[in-house]
């Protein structure tokens, strides 16, 4: 039998090297303002655009955490709720909202690359948790992989339905 894999999967080598990313263009962004700070659009604006993200984004990773909490103490692979609509709904939270809507506050280019460097980091990455997860769950988990995107809904799949 495979041993299990931490409730953390792959996490760690994701989100570590993110926030590592995240002190110099924040450094970067204290120190430079004037280079940094995206002045030509309003305040506002990136306070309303990064608030919408996180009030989306905050609840939607609450309910992701807790349904893998769960699904991960019974060792069974989760593949409904908004995991029926992303295979890594935890990860896509990050790069698509919290992180974005975190990095609109900050009004900071330099940190607006950030989910662009967790995707990147994701994409390598996630590779061992796919291959962890096809040894444990076998046929179960291939099938869901070919239904259900890897950050992303399928769409024309859930049209045809």
């Amino acid at each position: 039998m495979i041993p299990k894999m931490s409730f953390w999967g792959v996490g760690p080598s994701i989100m570590l090297p993110s926030l590592a990313y995240i002190v110099p263009a924040g450094l970067a962004t204290l120190f430079w303002p004037d280079v940094c700070l995206i002045q030509s659009i309003s305040h506002g604006v990136f306070l309303a655009a990064g608030g919408l993200l996180l009030v989306l984004g905050l609840p939607l990773l609450f309910v992701a955490g807790r349904a893998l909490v769960r699904t991960h103490q019974r060792d069974e692979l989760l593949t409904t709720g908004v995991y029926a609509l992303s295979r890594n709904p935890i990860y896509a939270i990050w790069i698509f909202l919290i992180f974005p809507g975190l990095m609109l506050l900050a009004r900071s280019w330099p940190l607006l690359l950030t989910p662009i460097f967790t995707y990147l980091l994701f994409k390598v990455r996630i590779r061992r948790e796919d291959e962890y997860l096809e040894a444990r769950f076998g046929e179960s988990y291939r099938k869901y992989r070919r239904e259900v995107g890897e950050l992303l809904p399928r769409l024309k799949r859930r049209i045809r339905q």
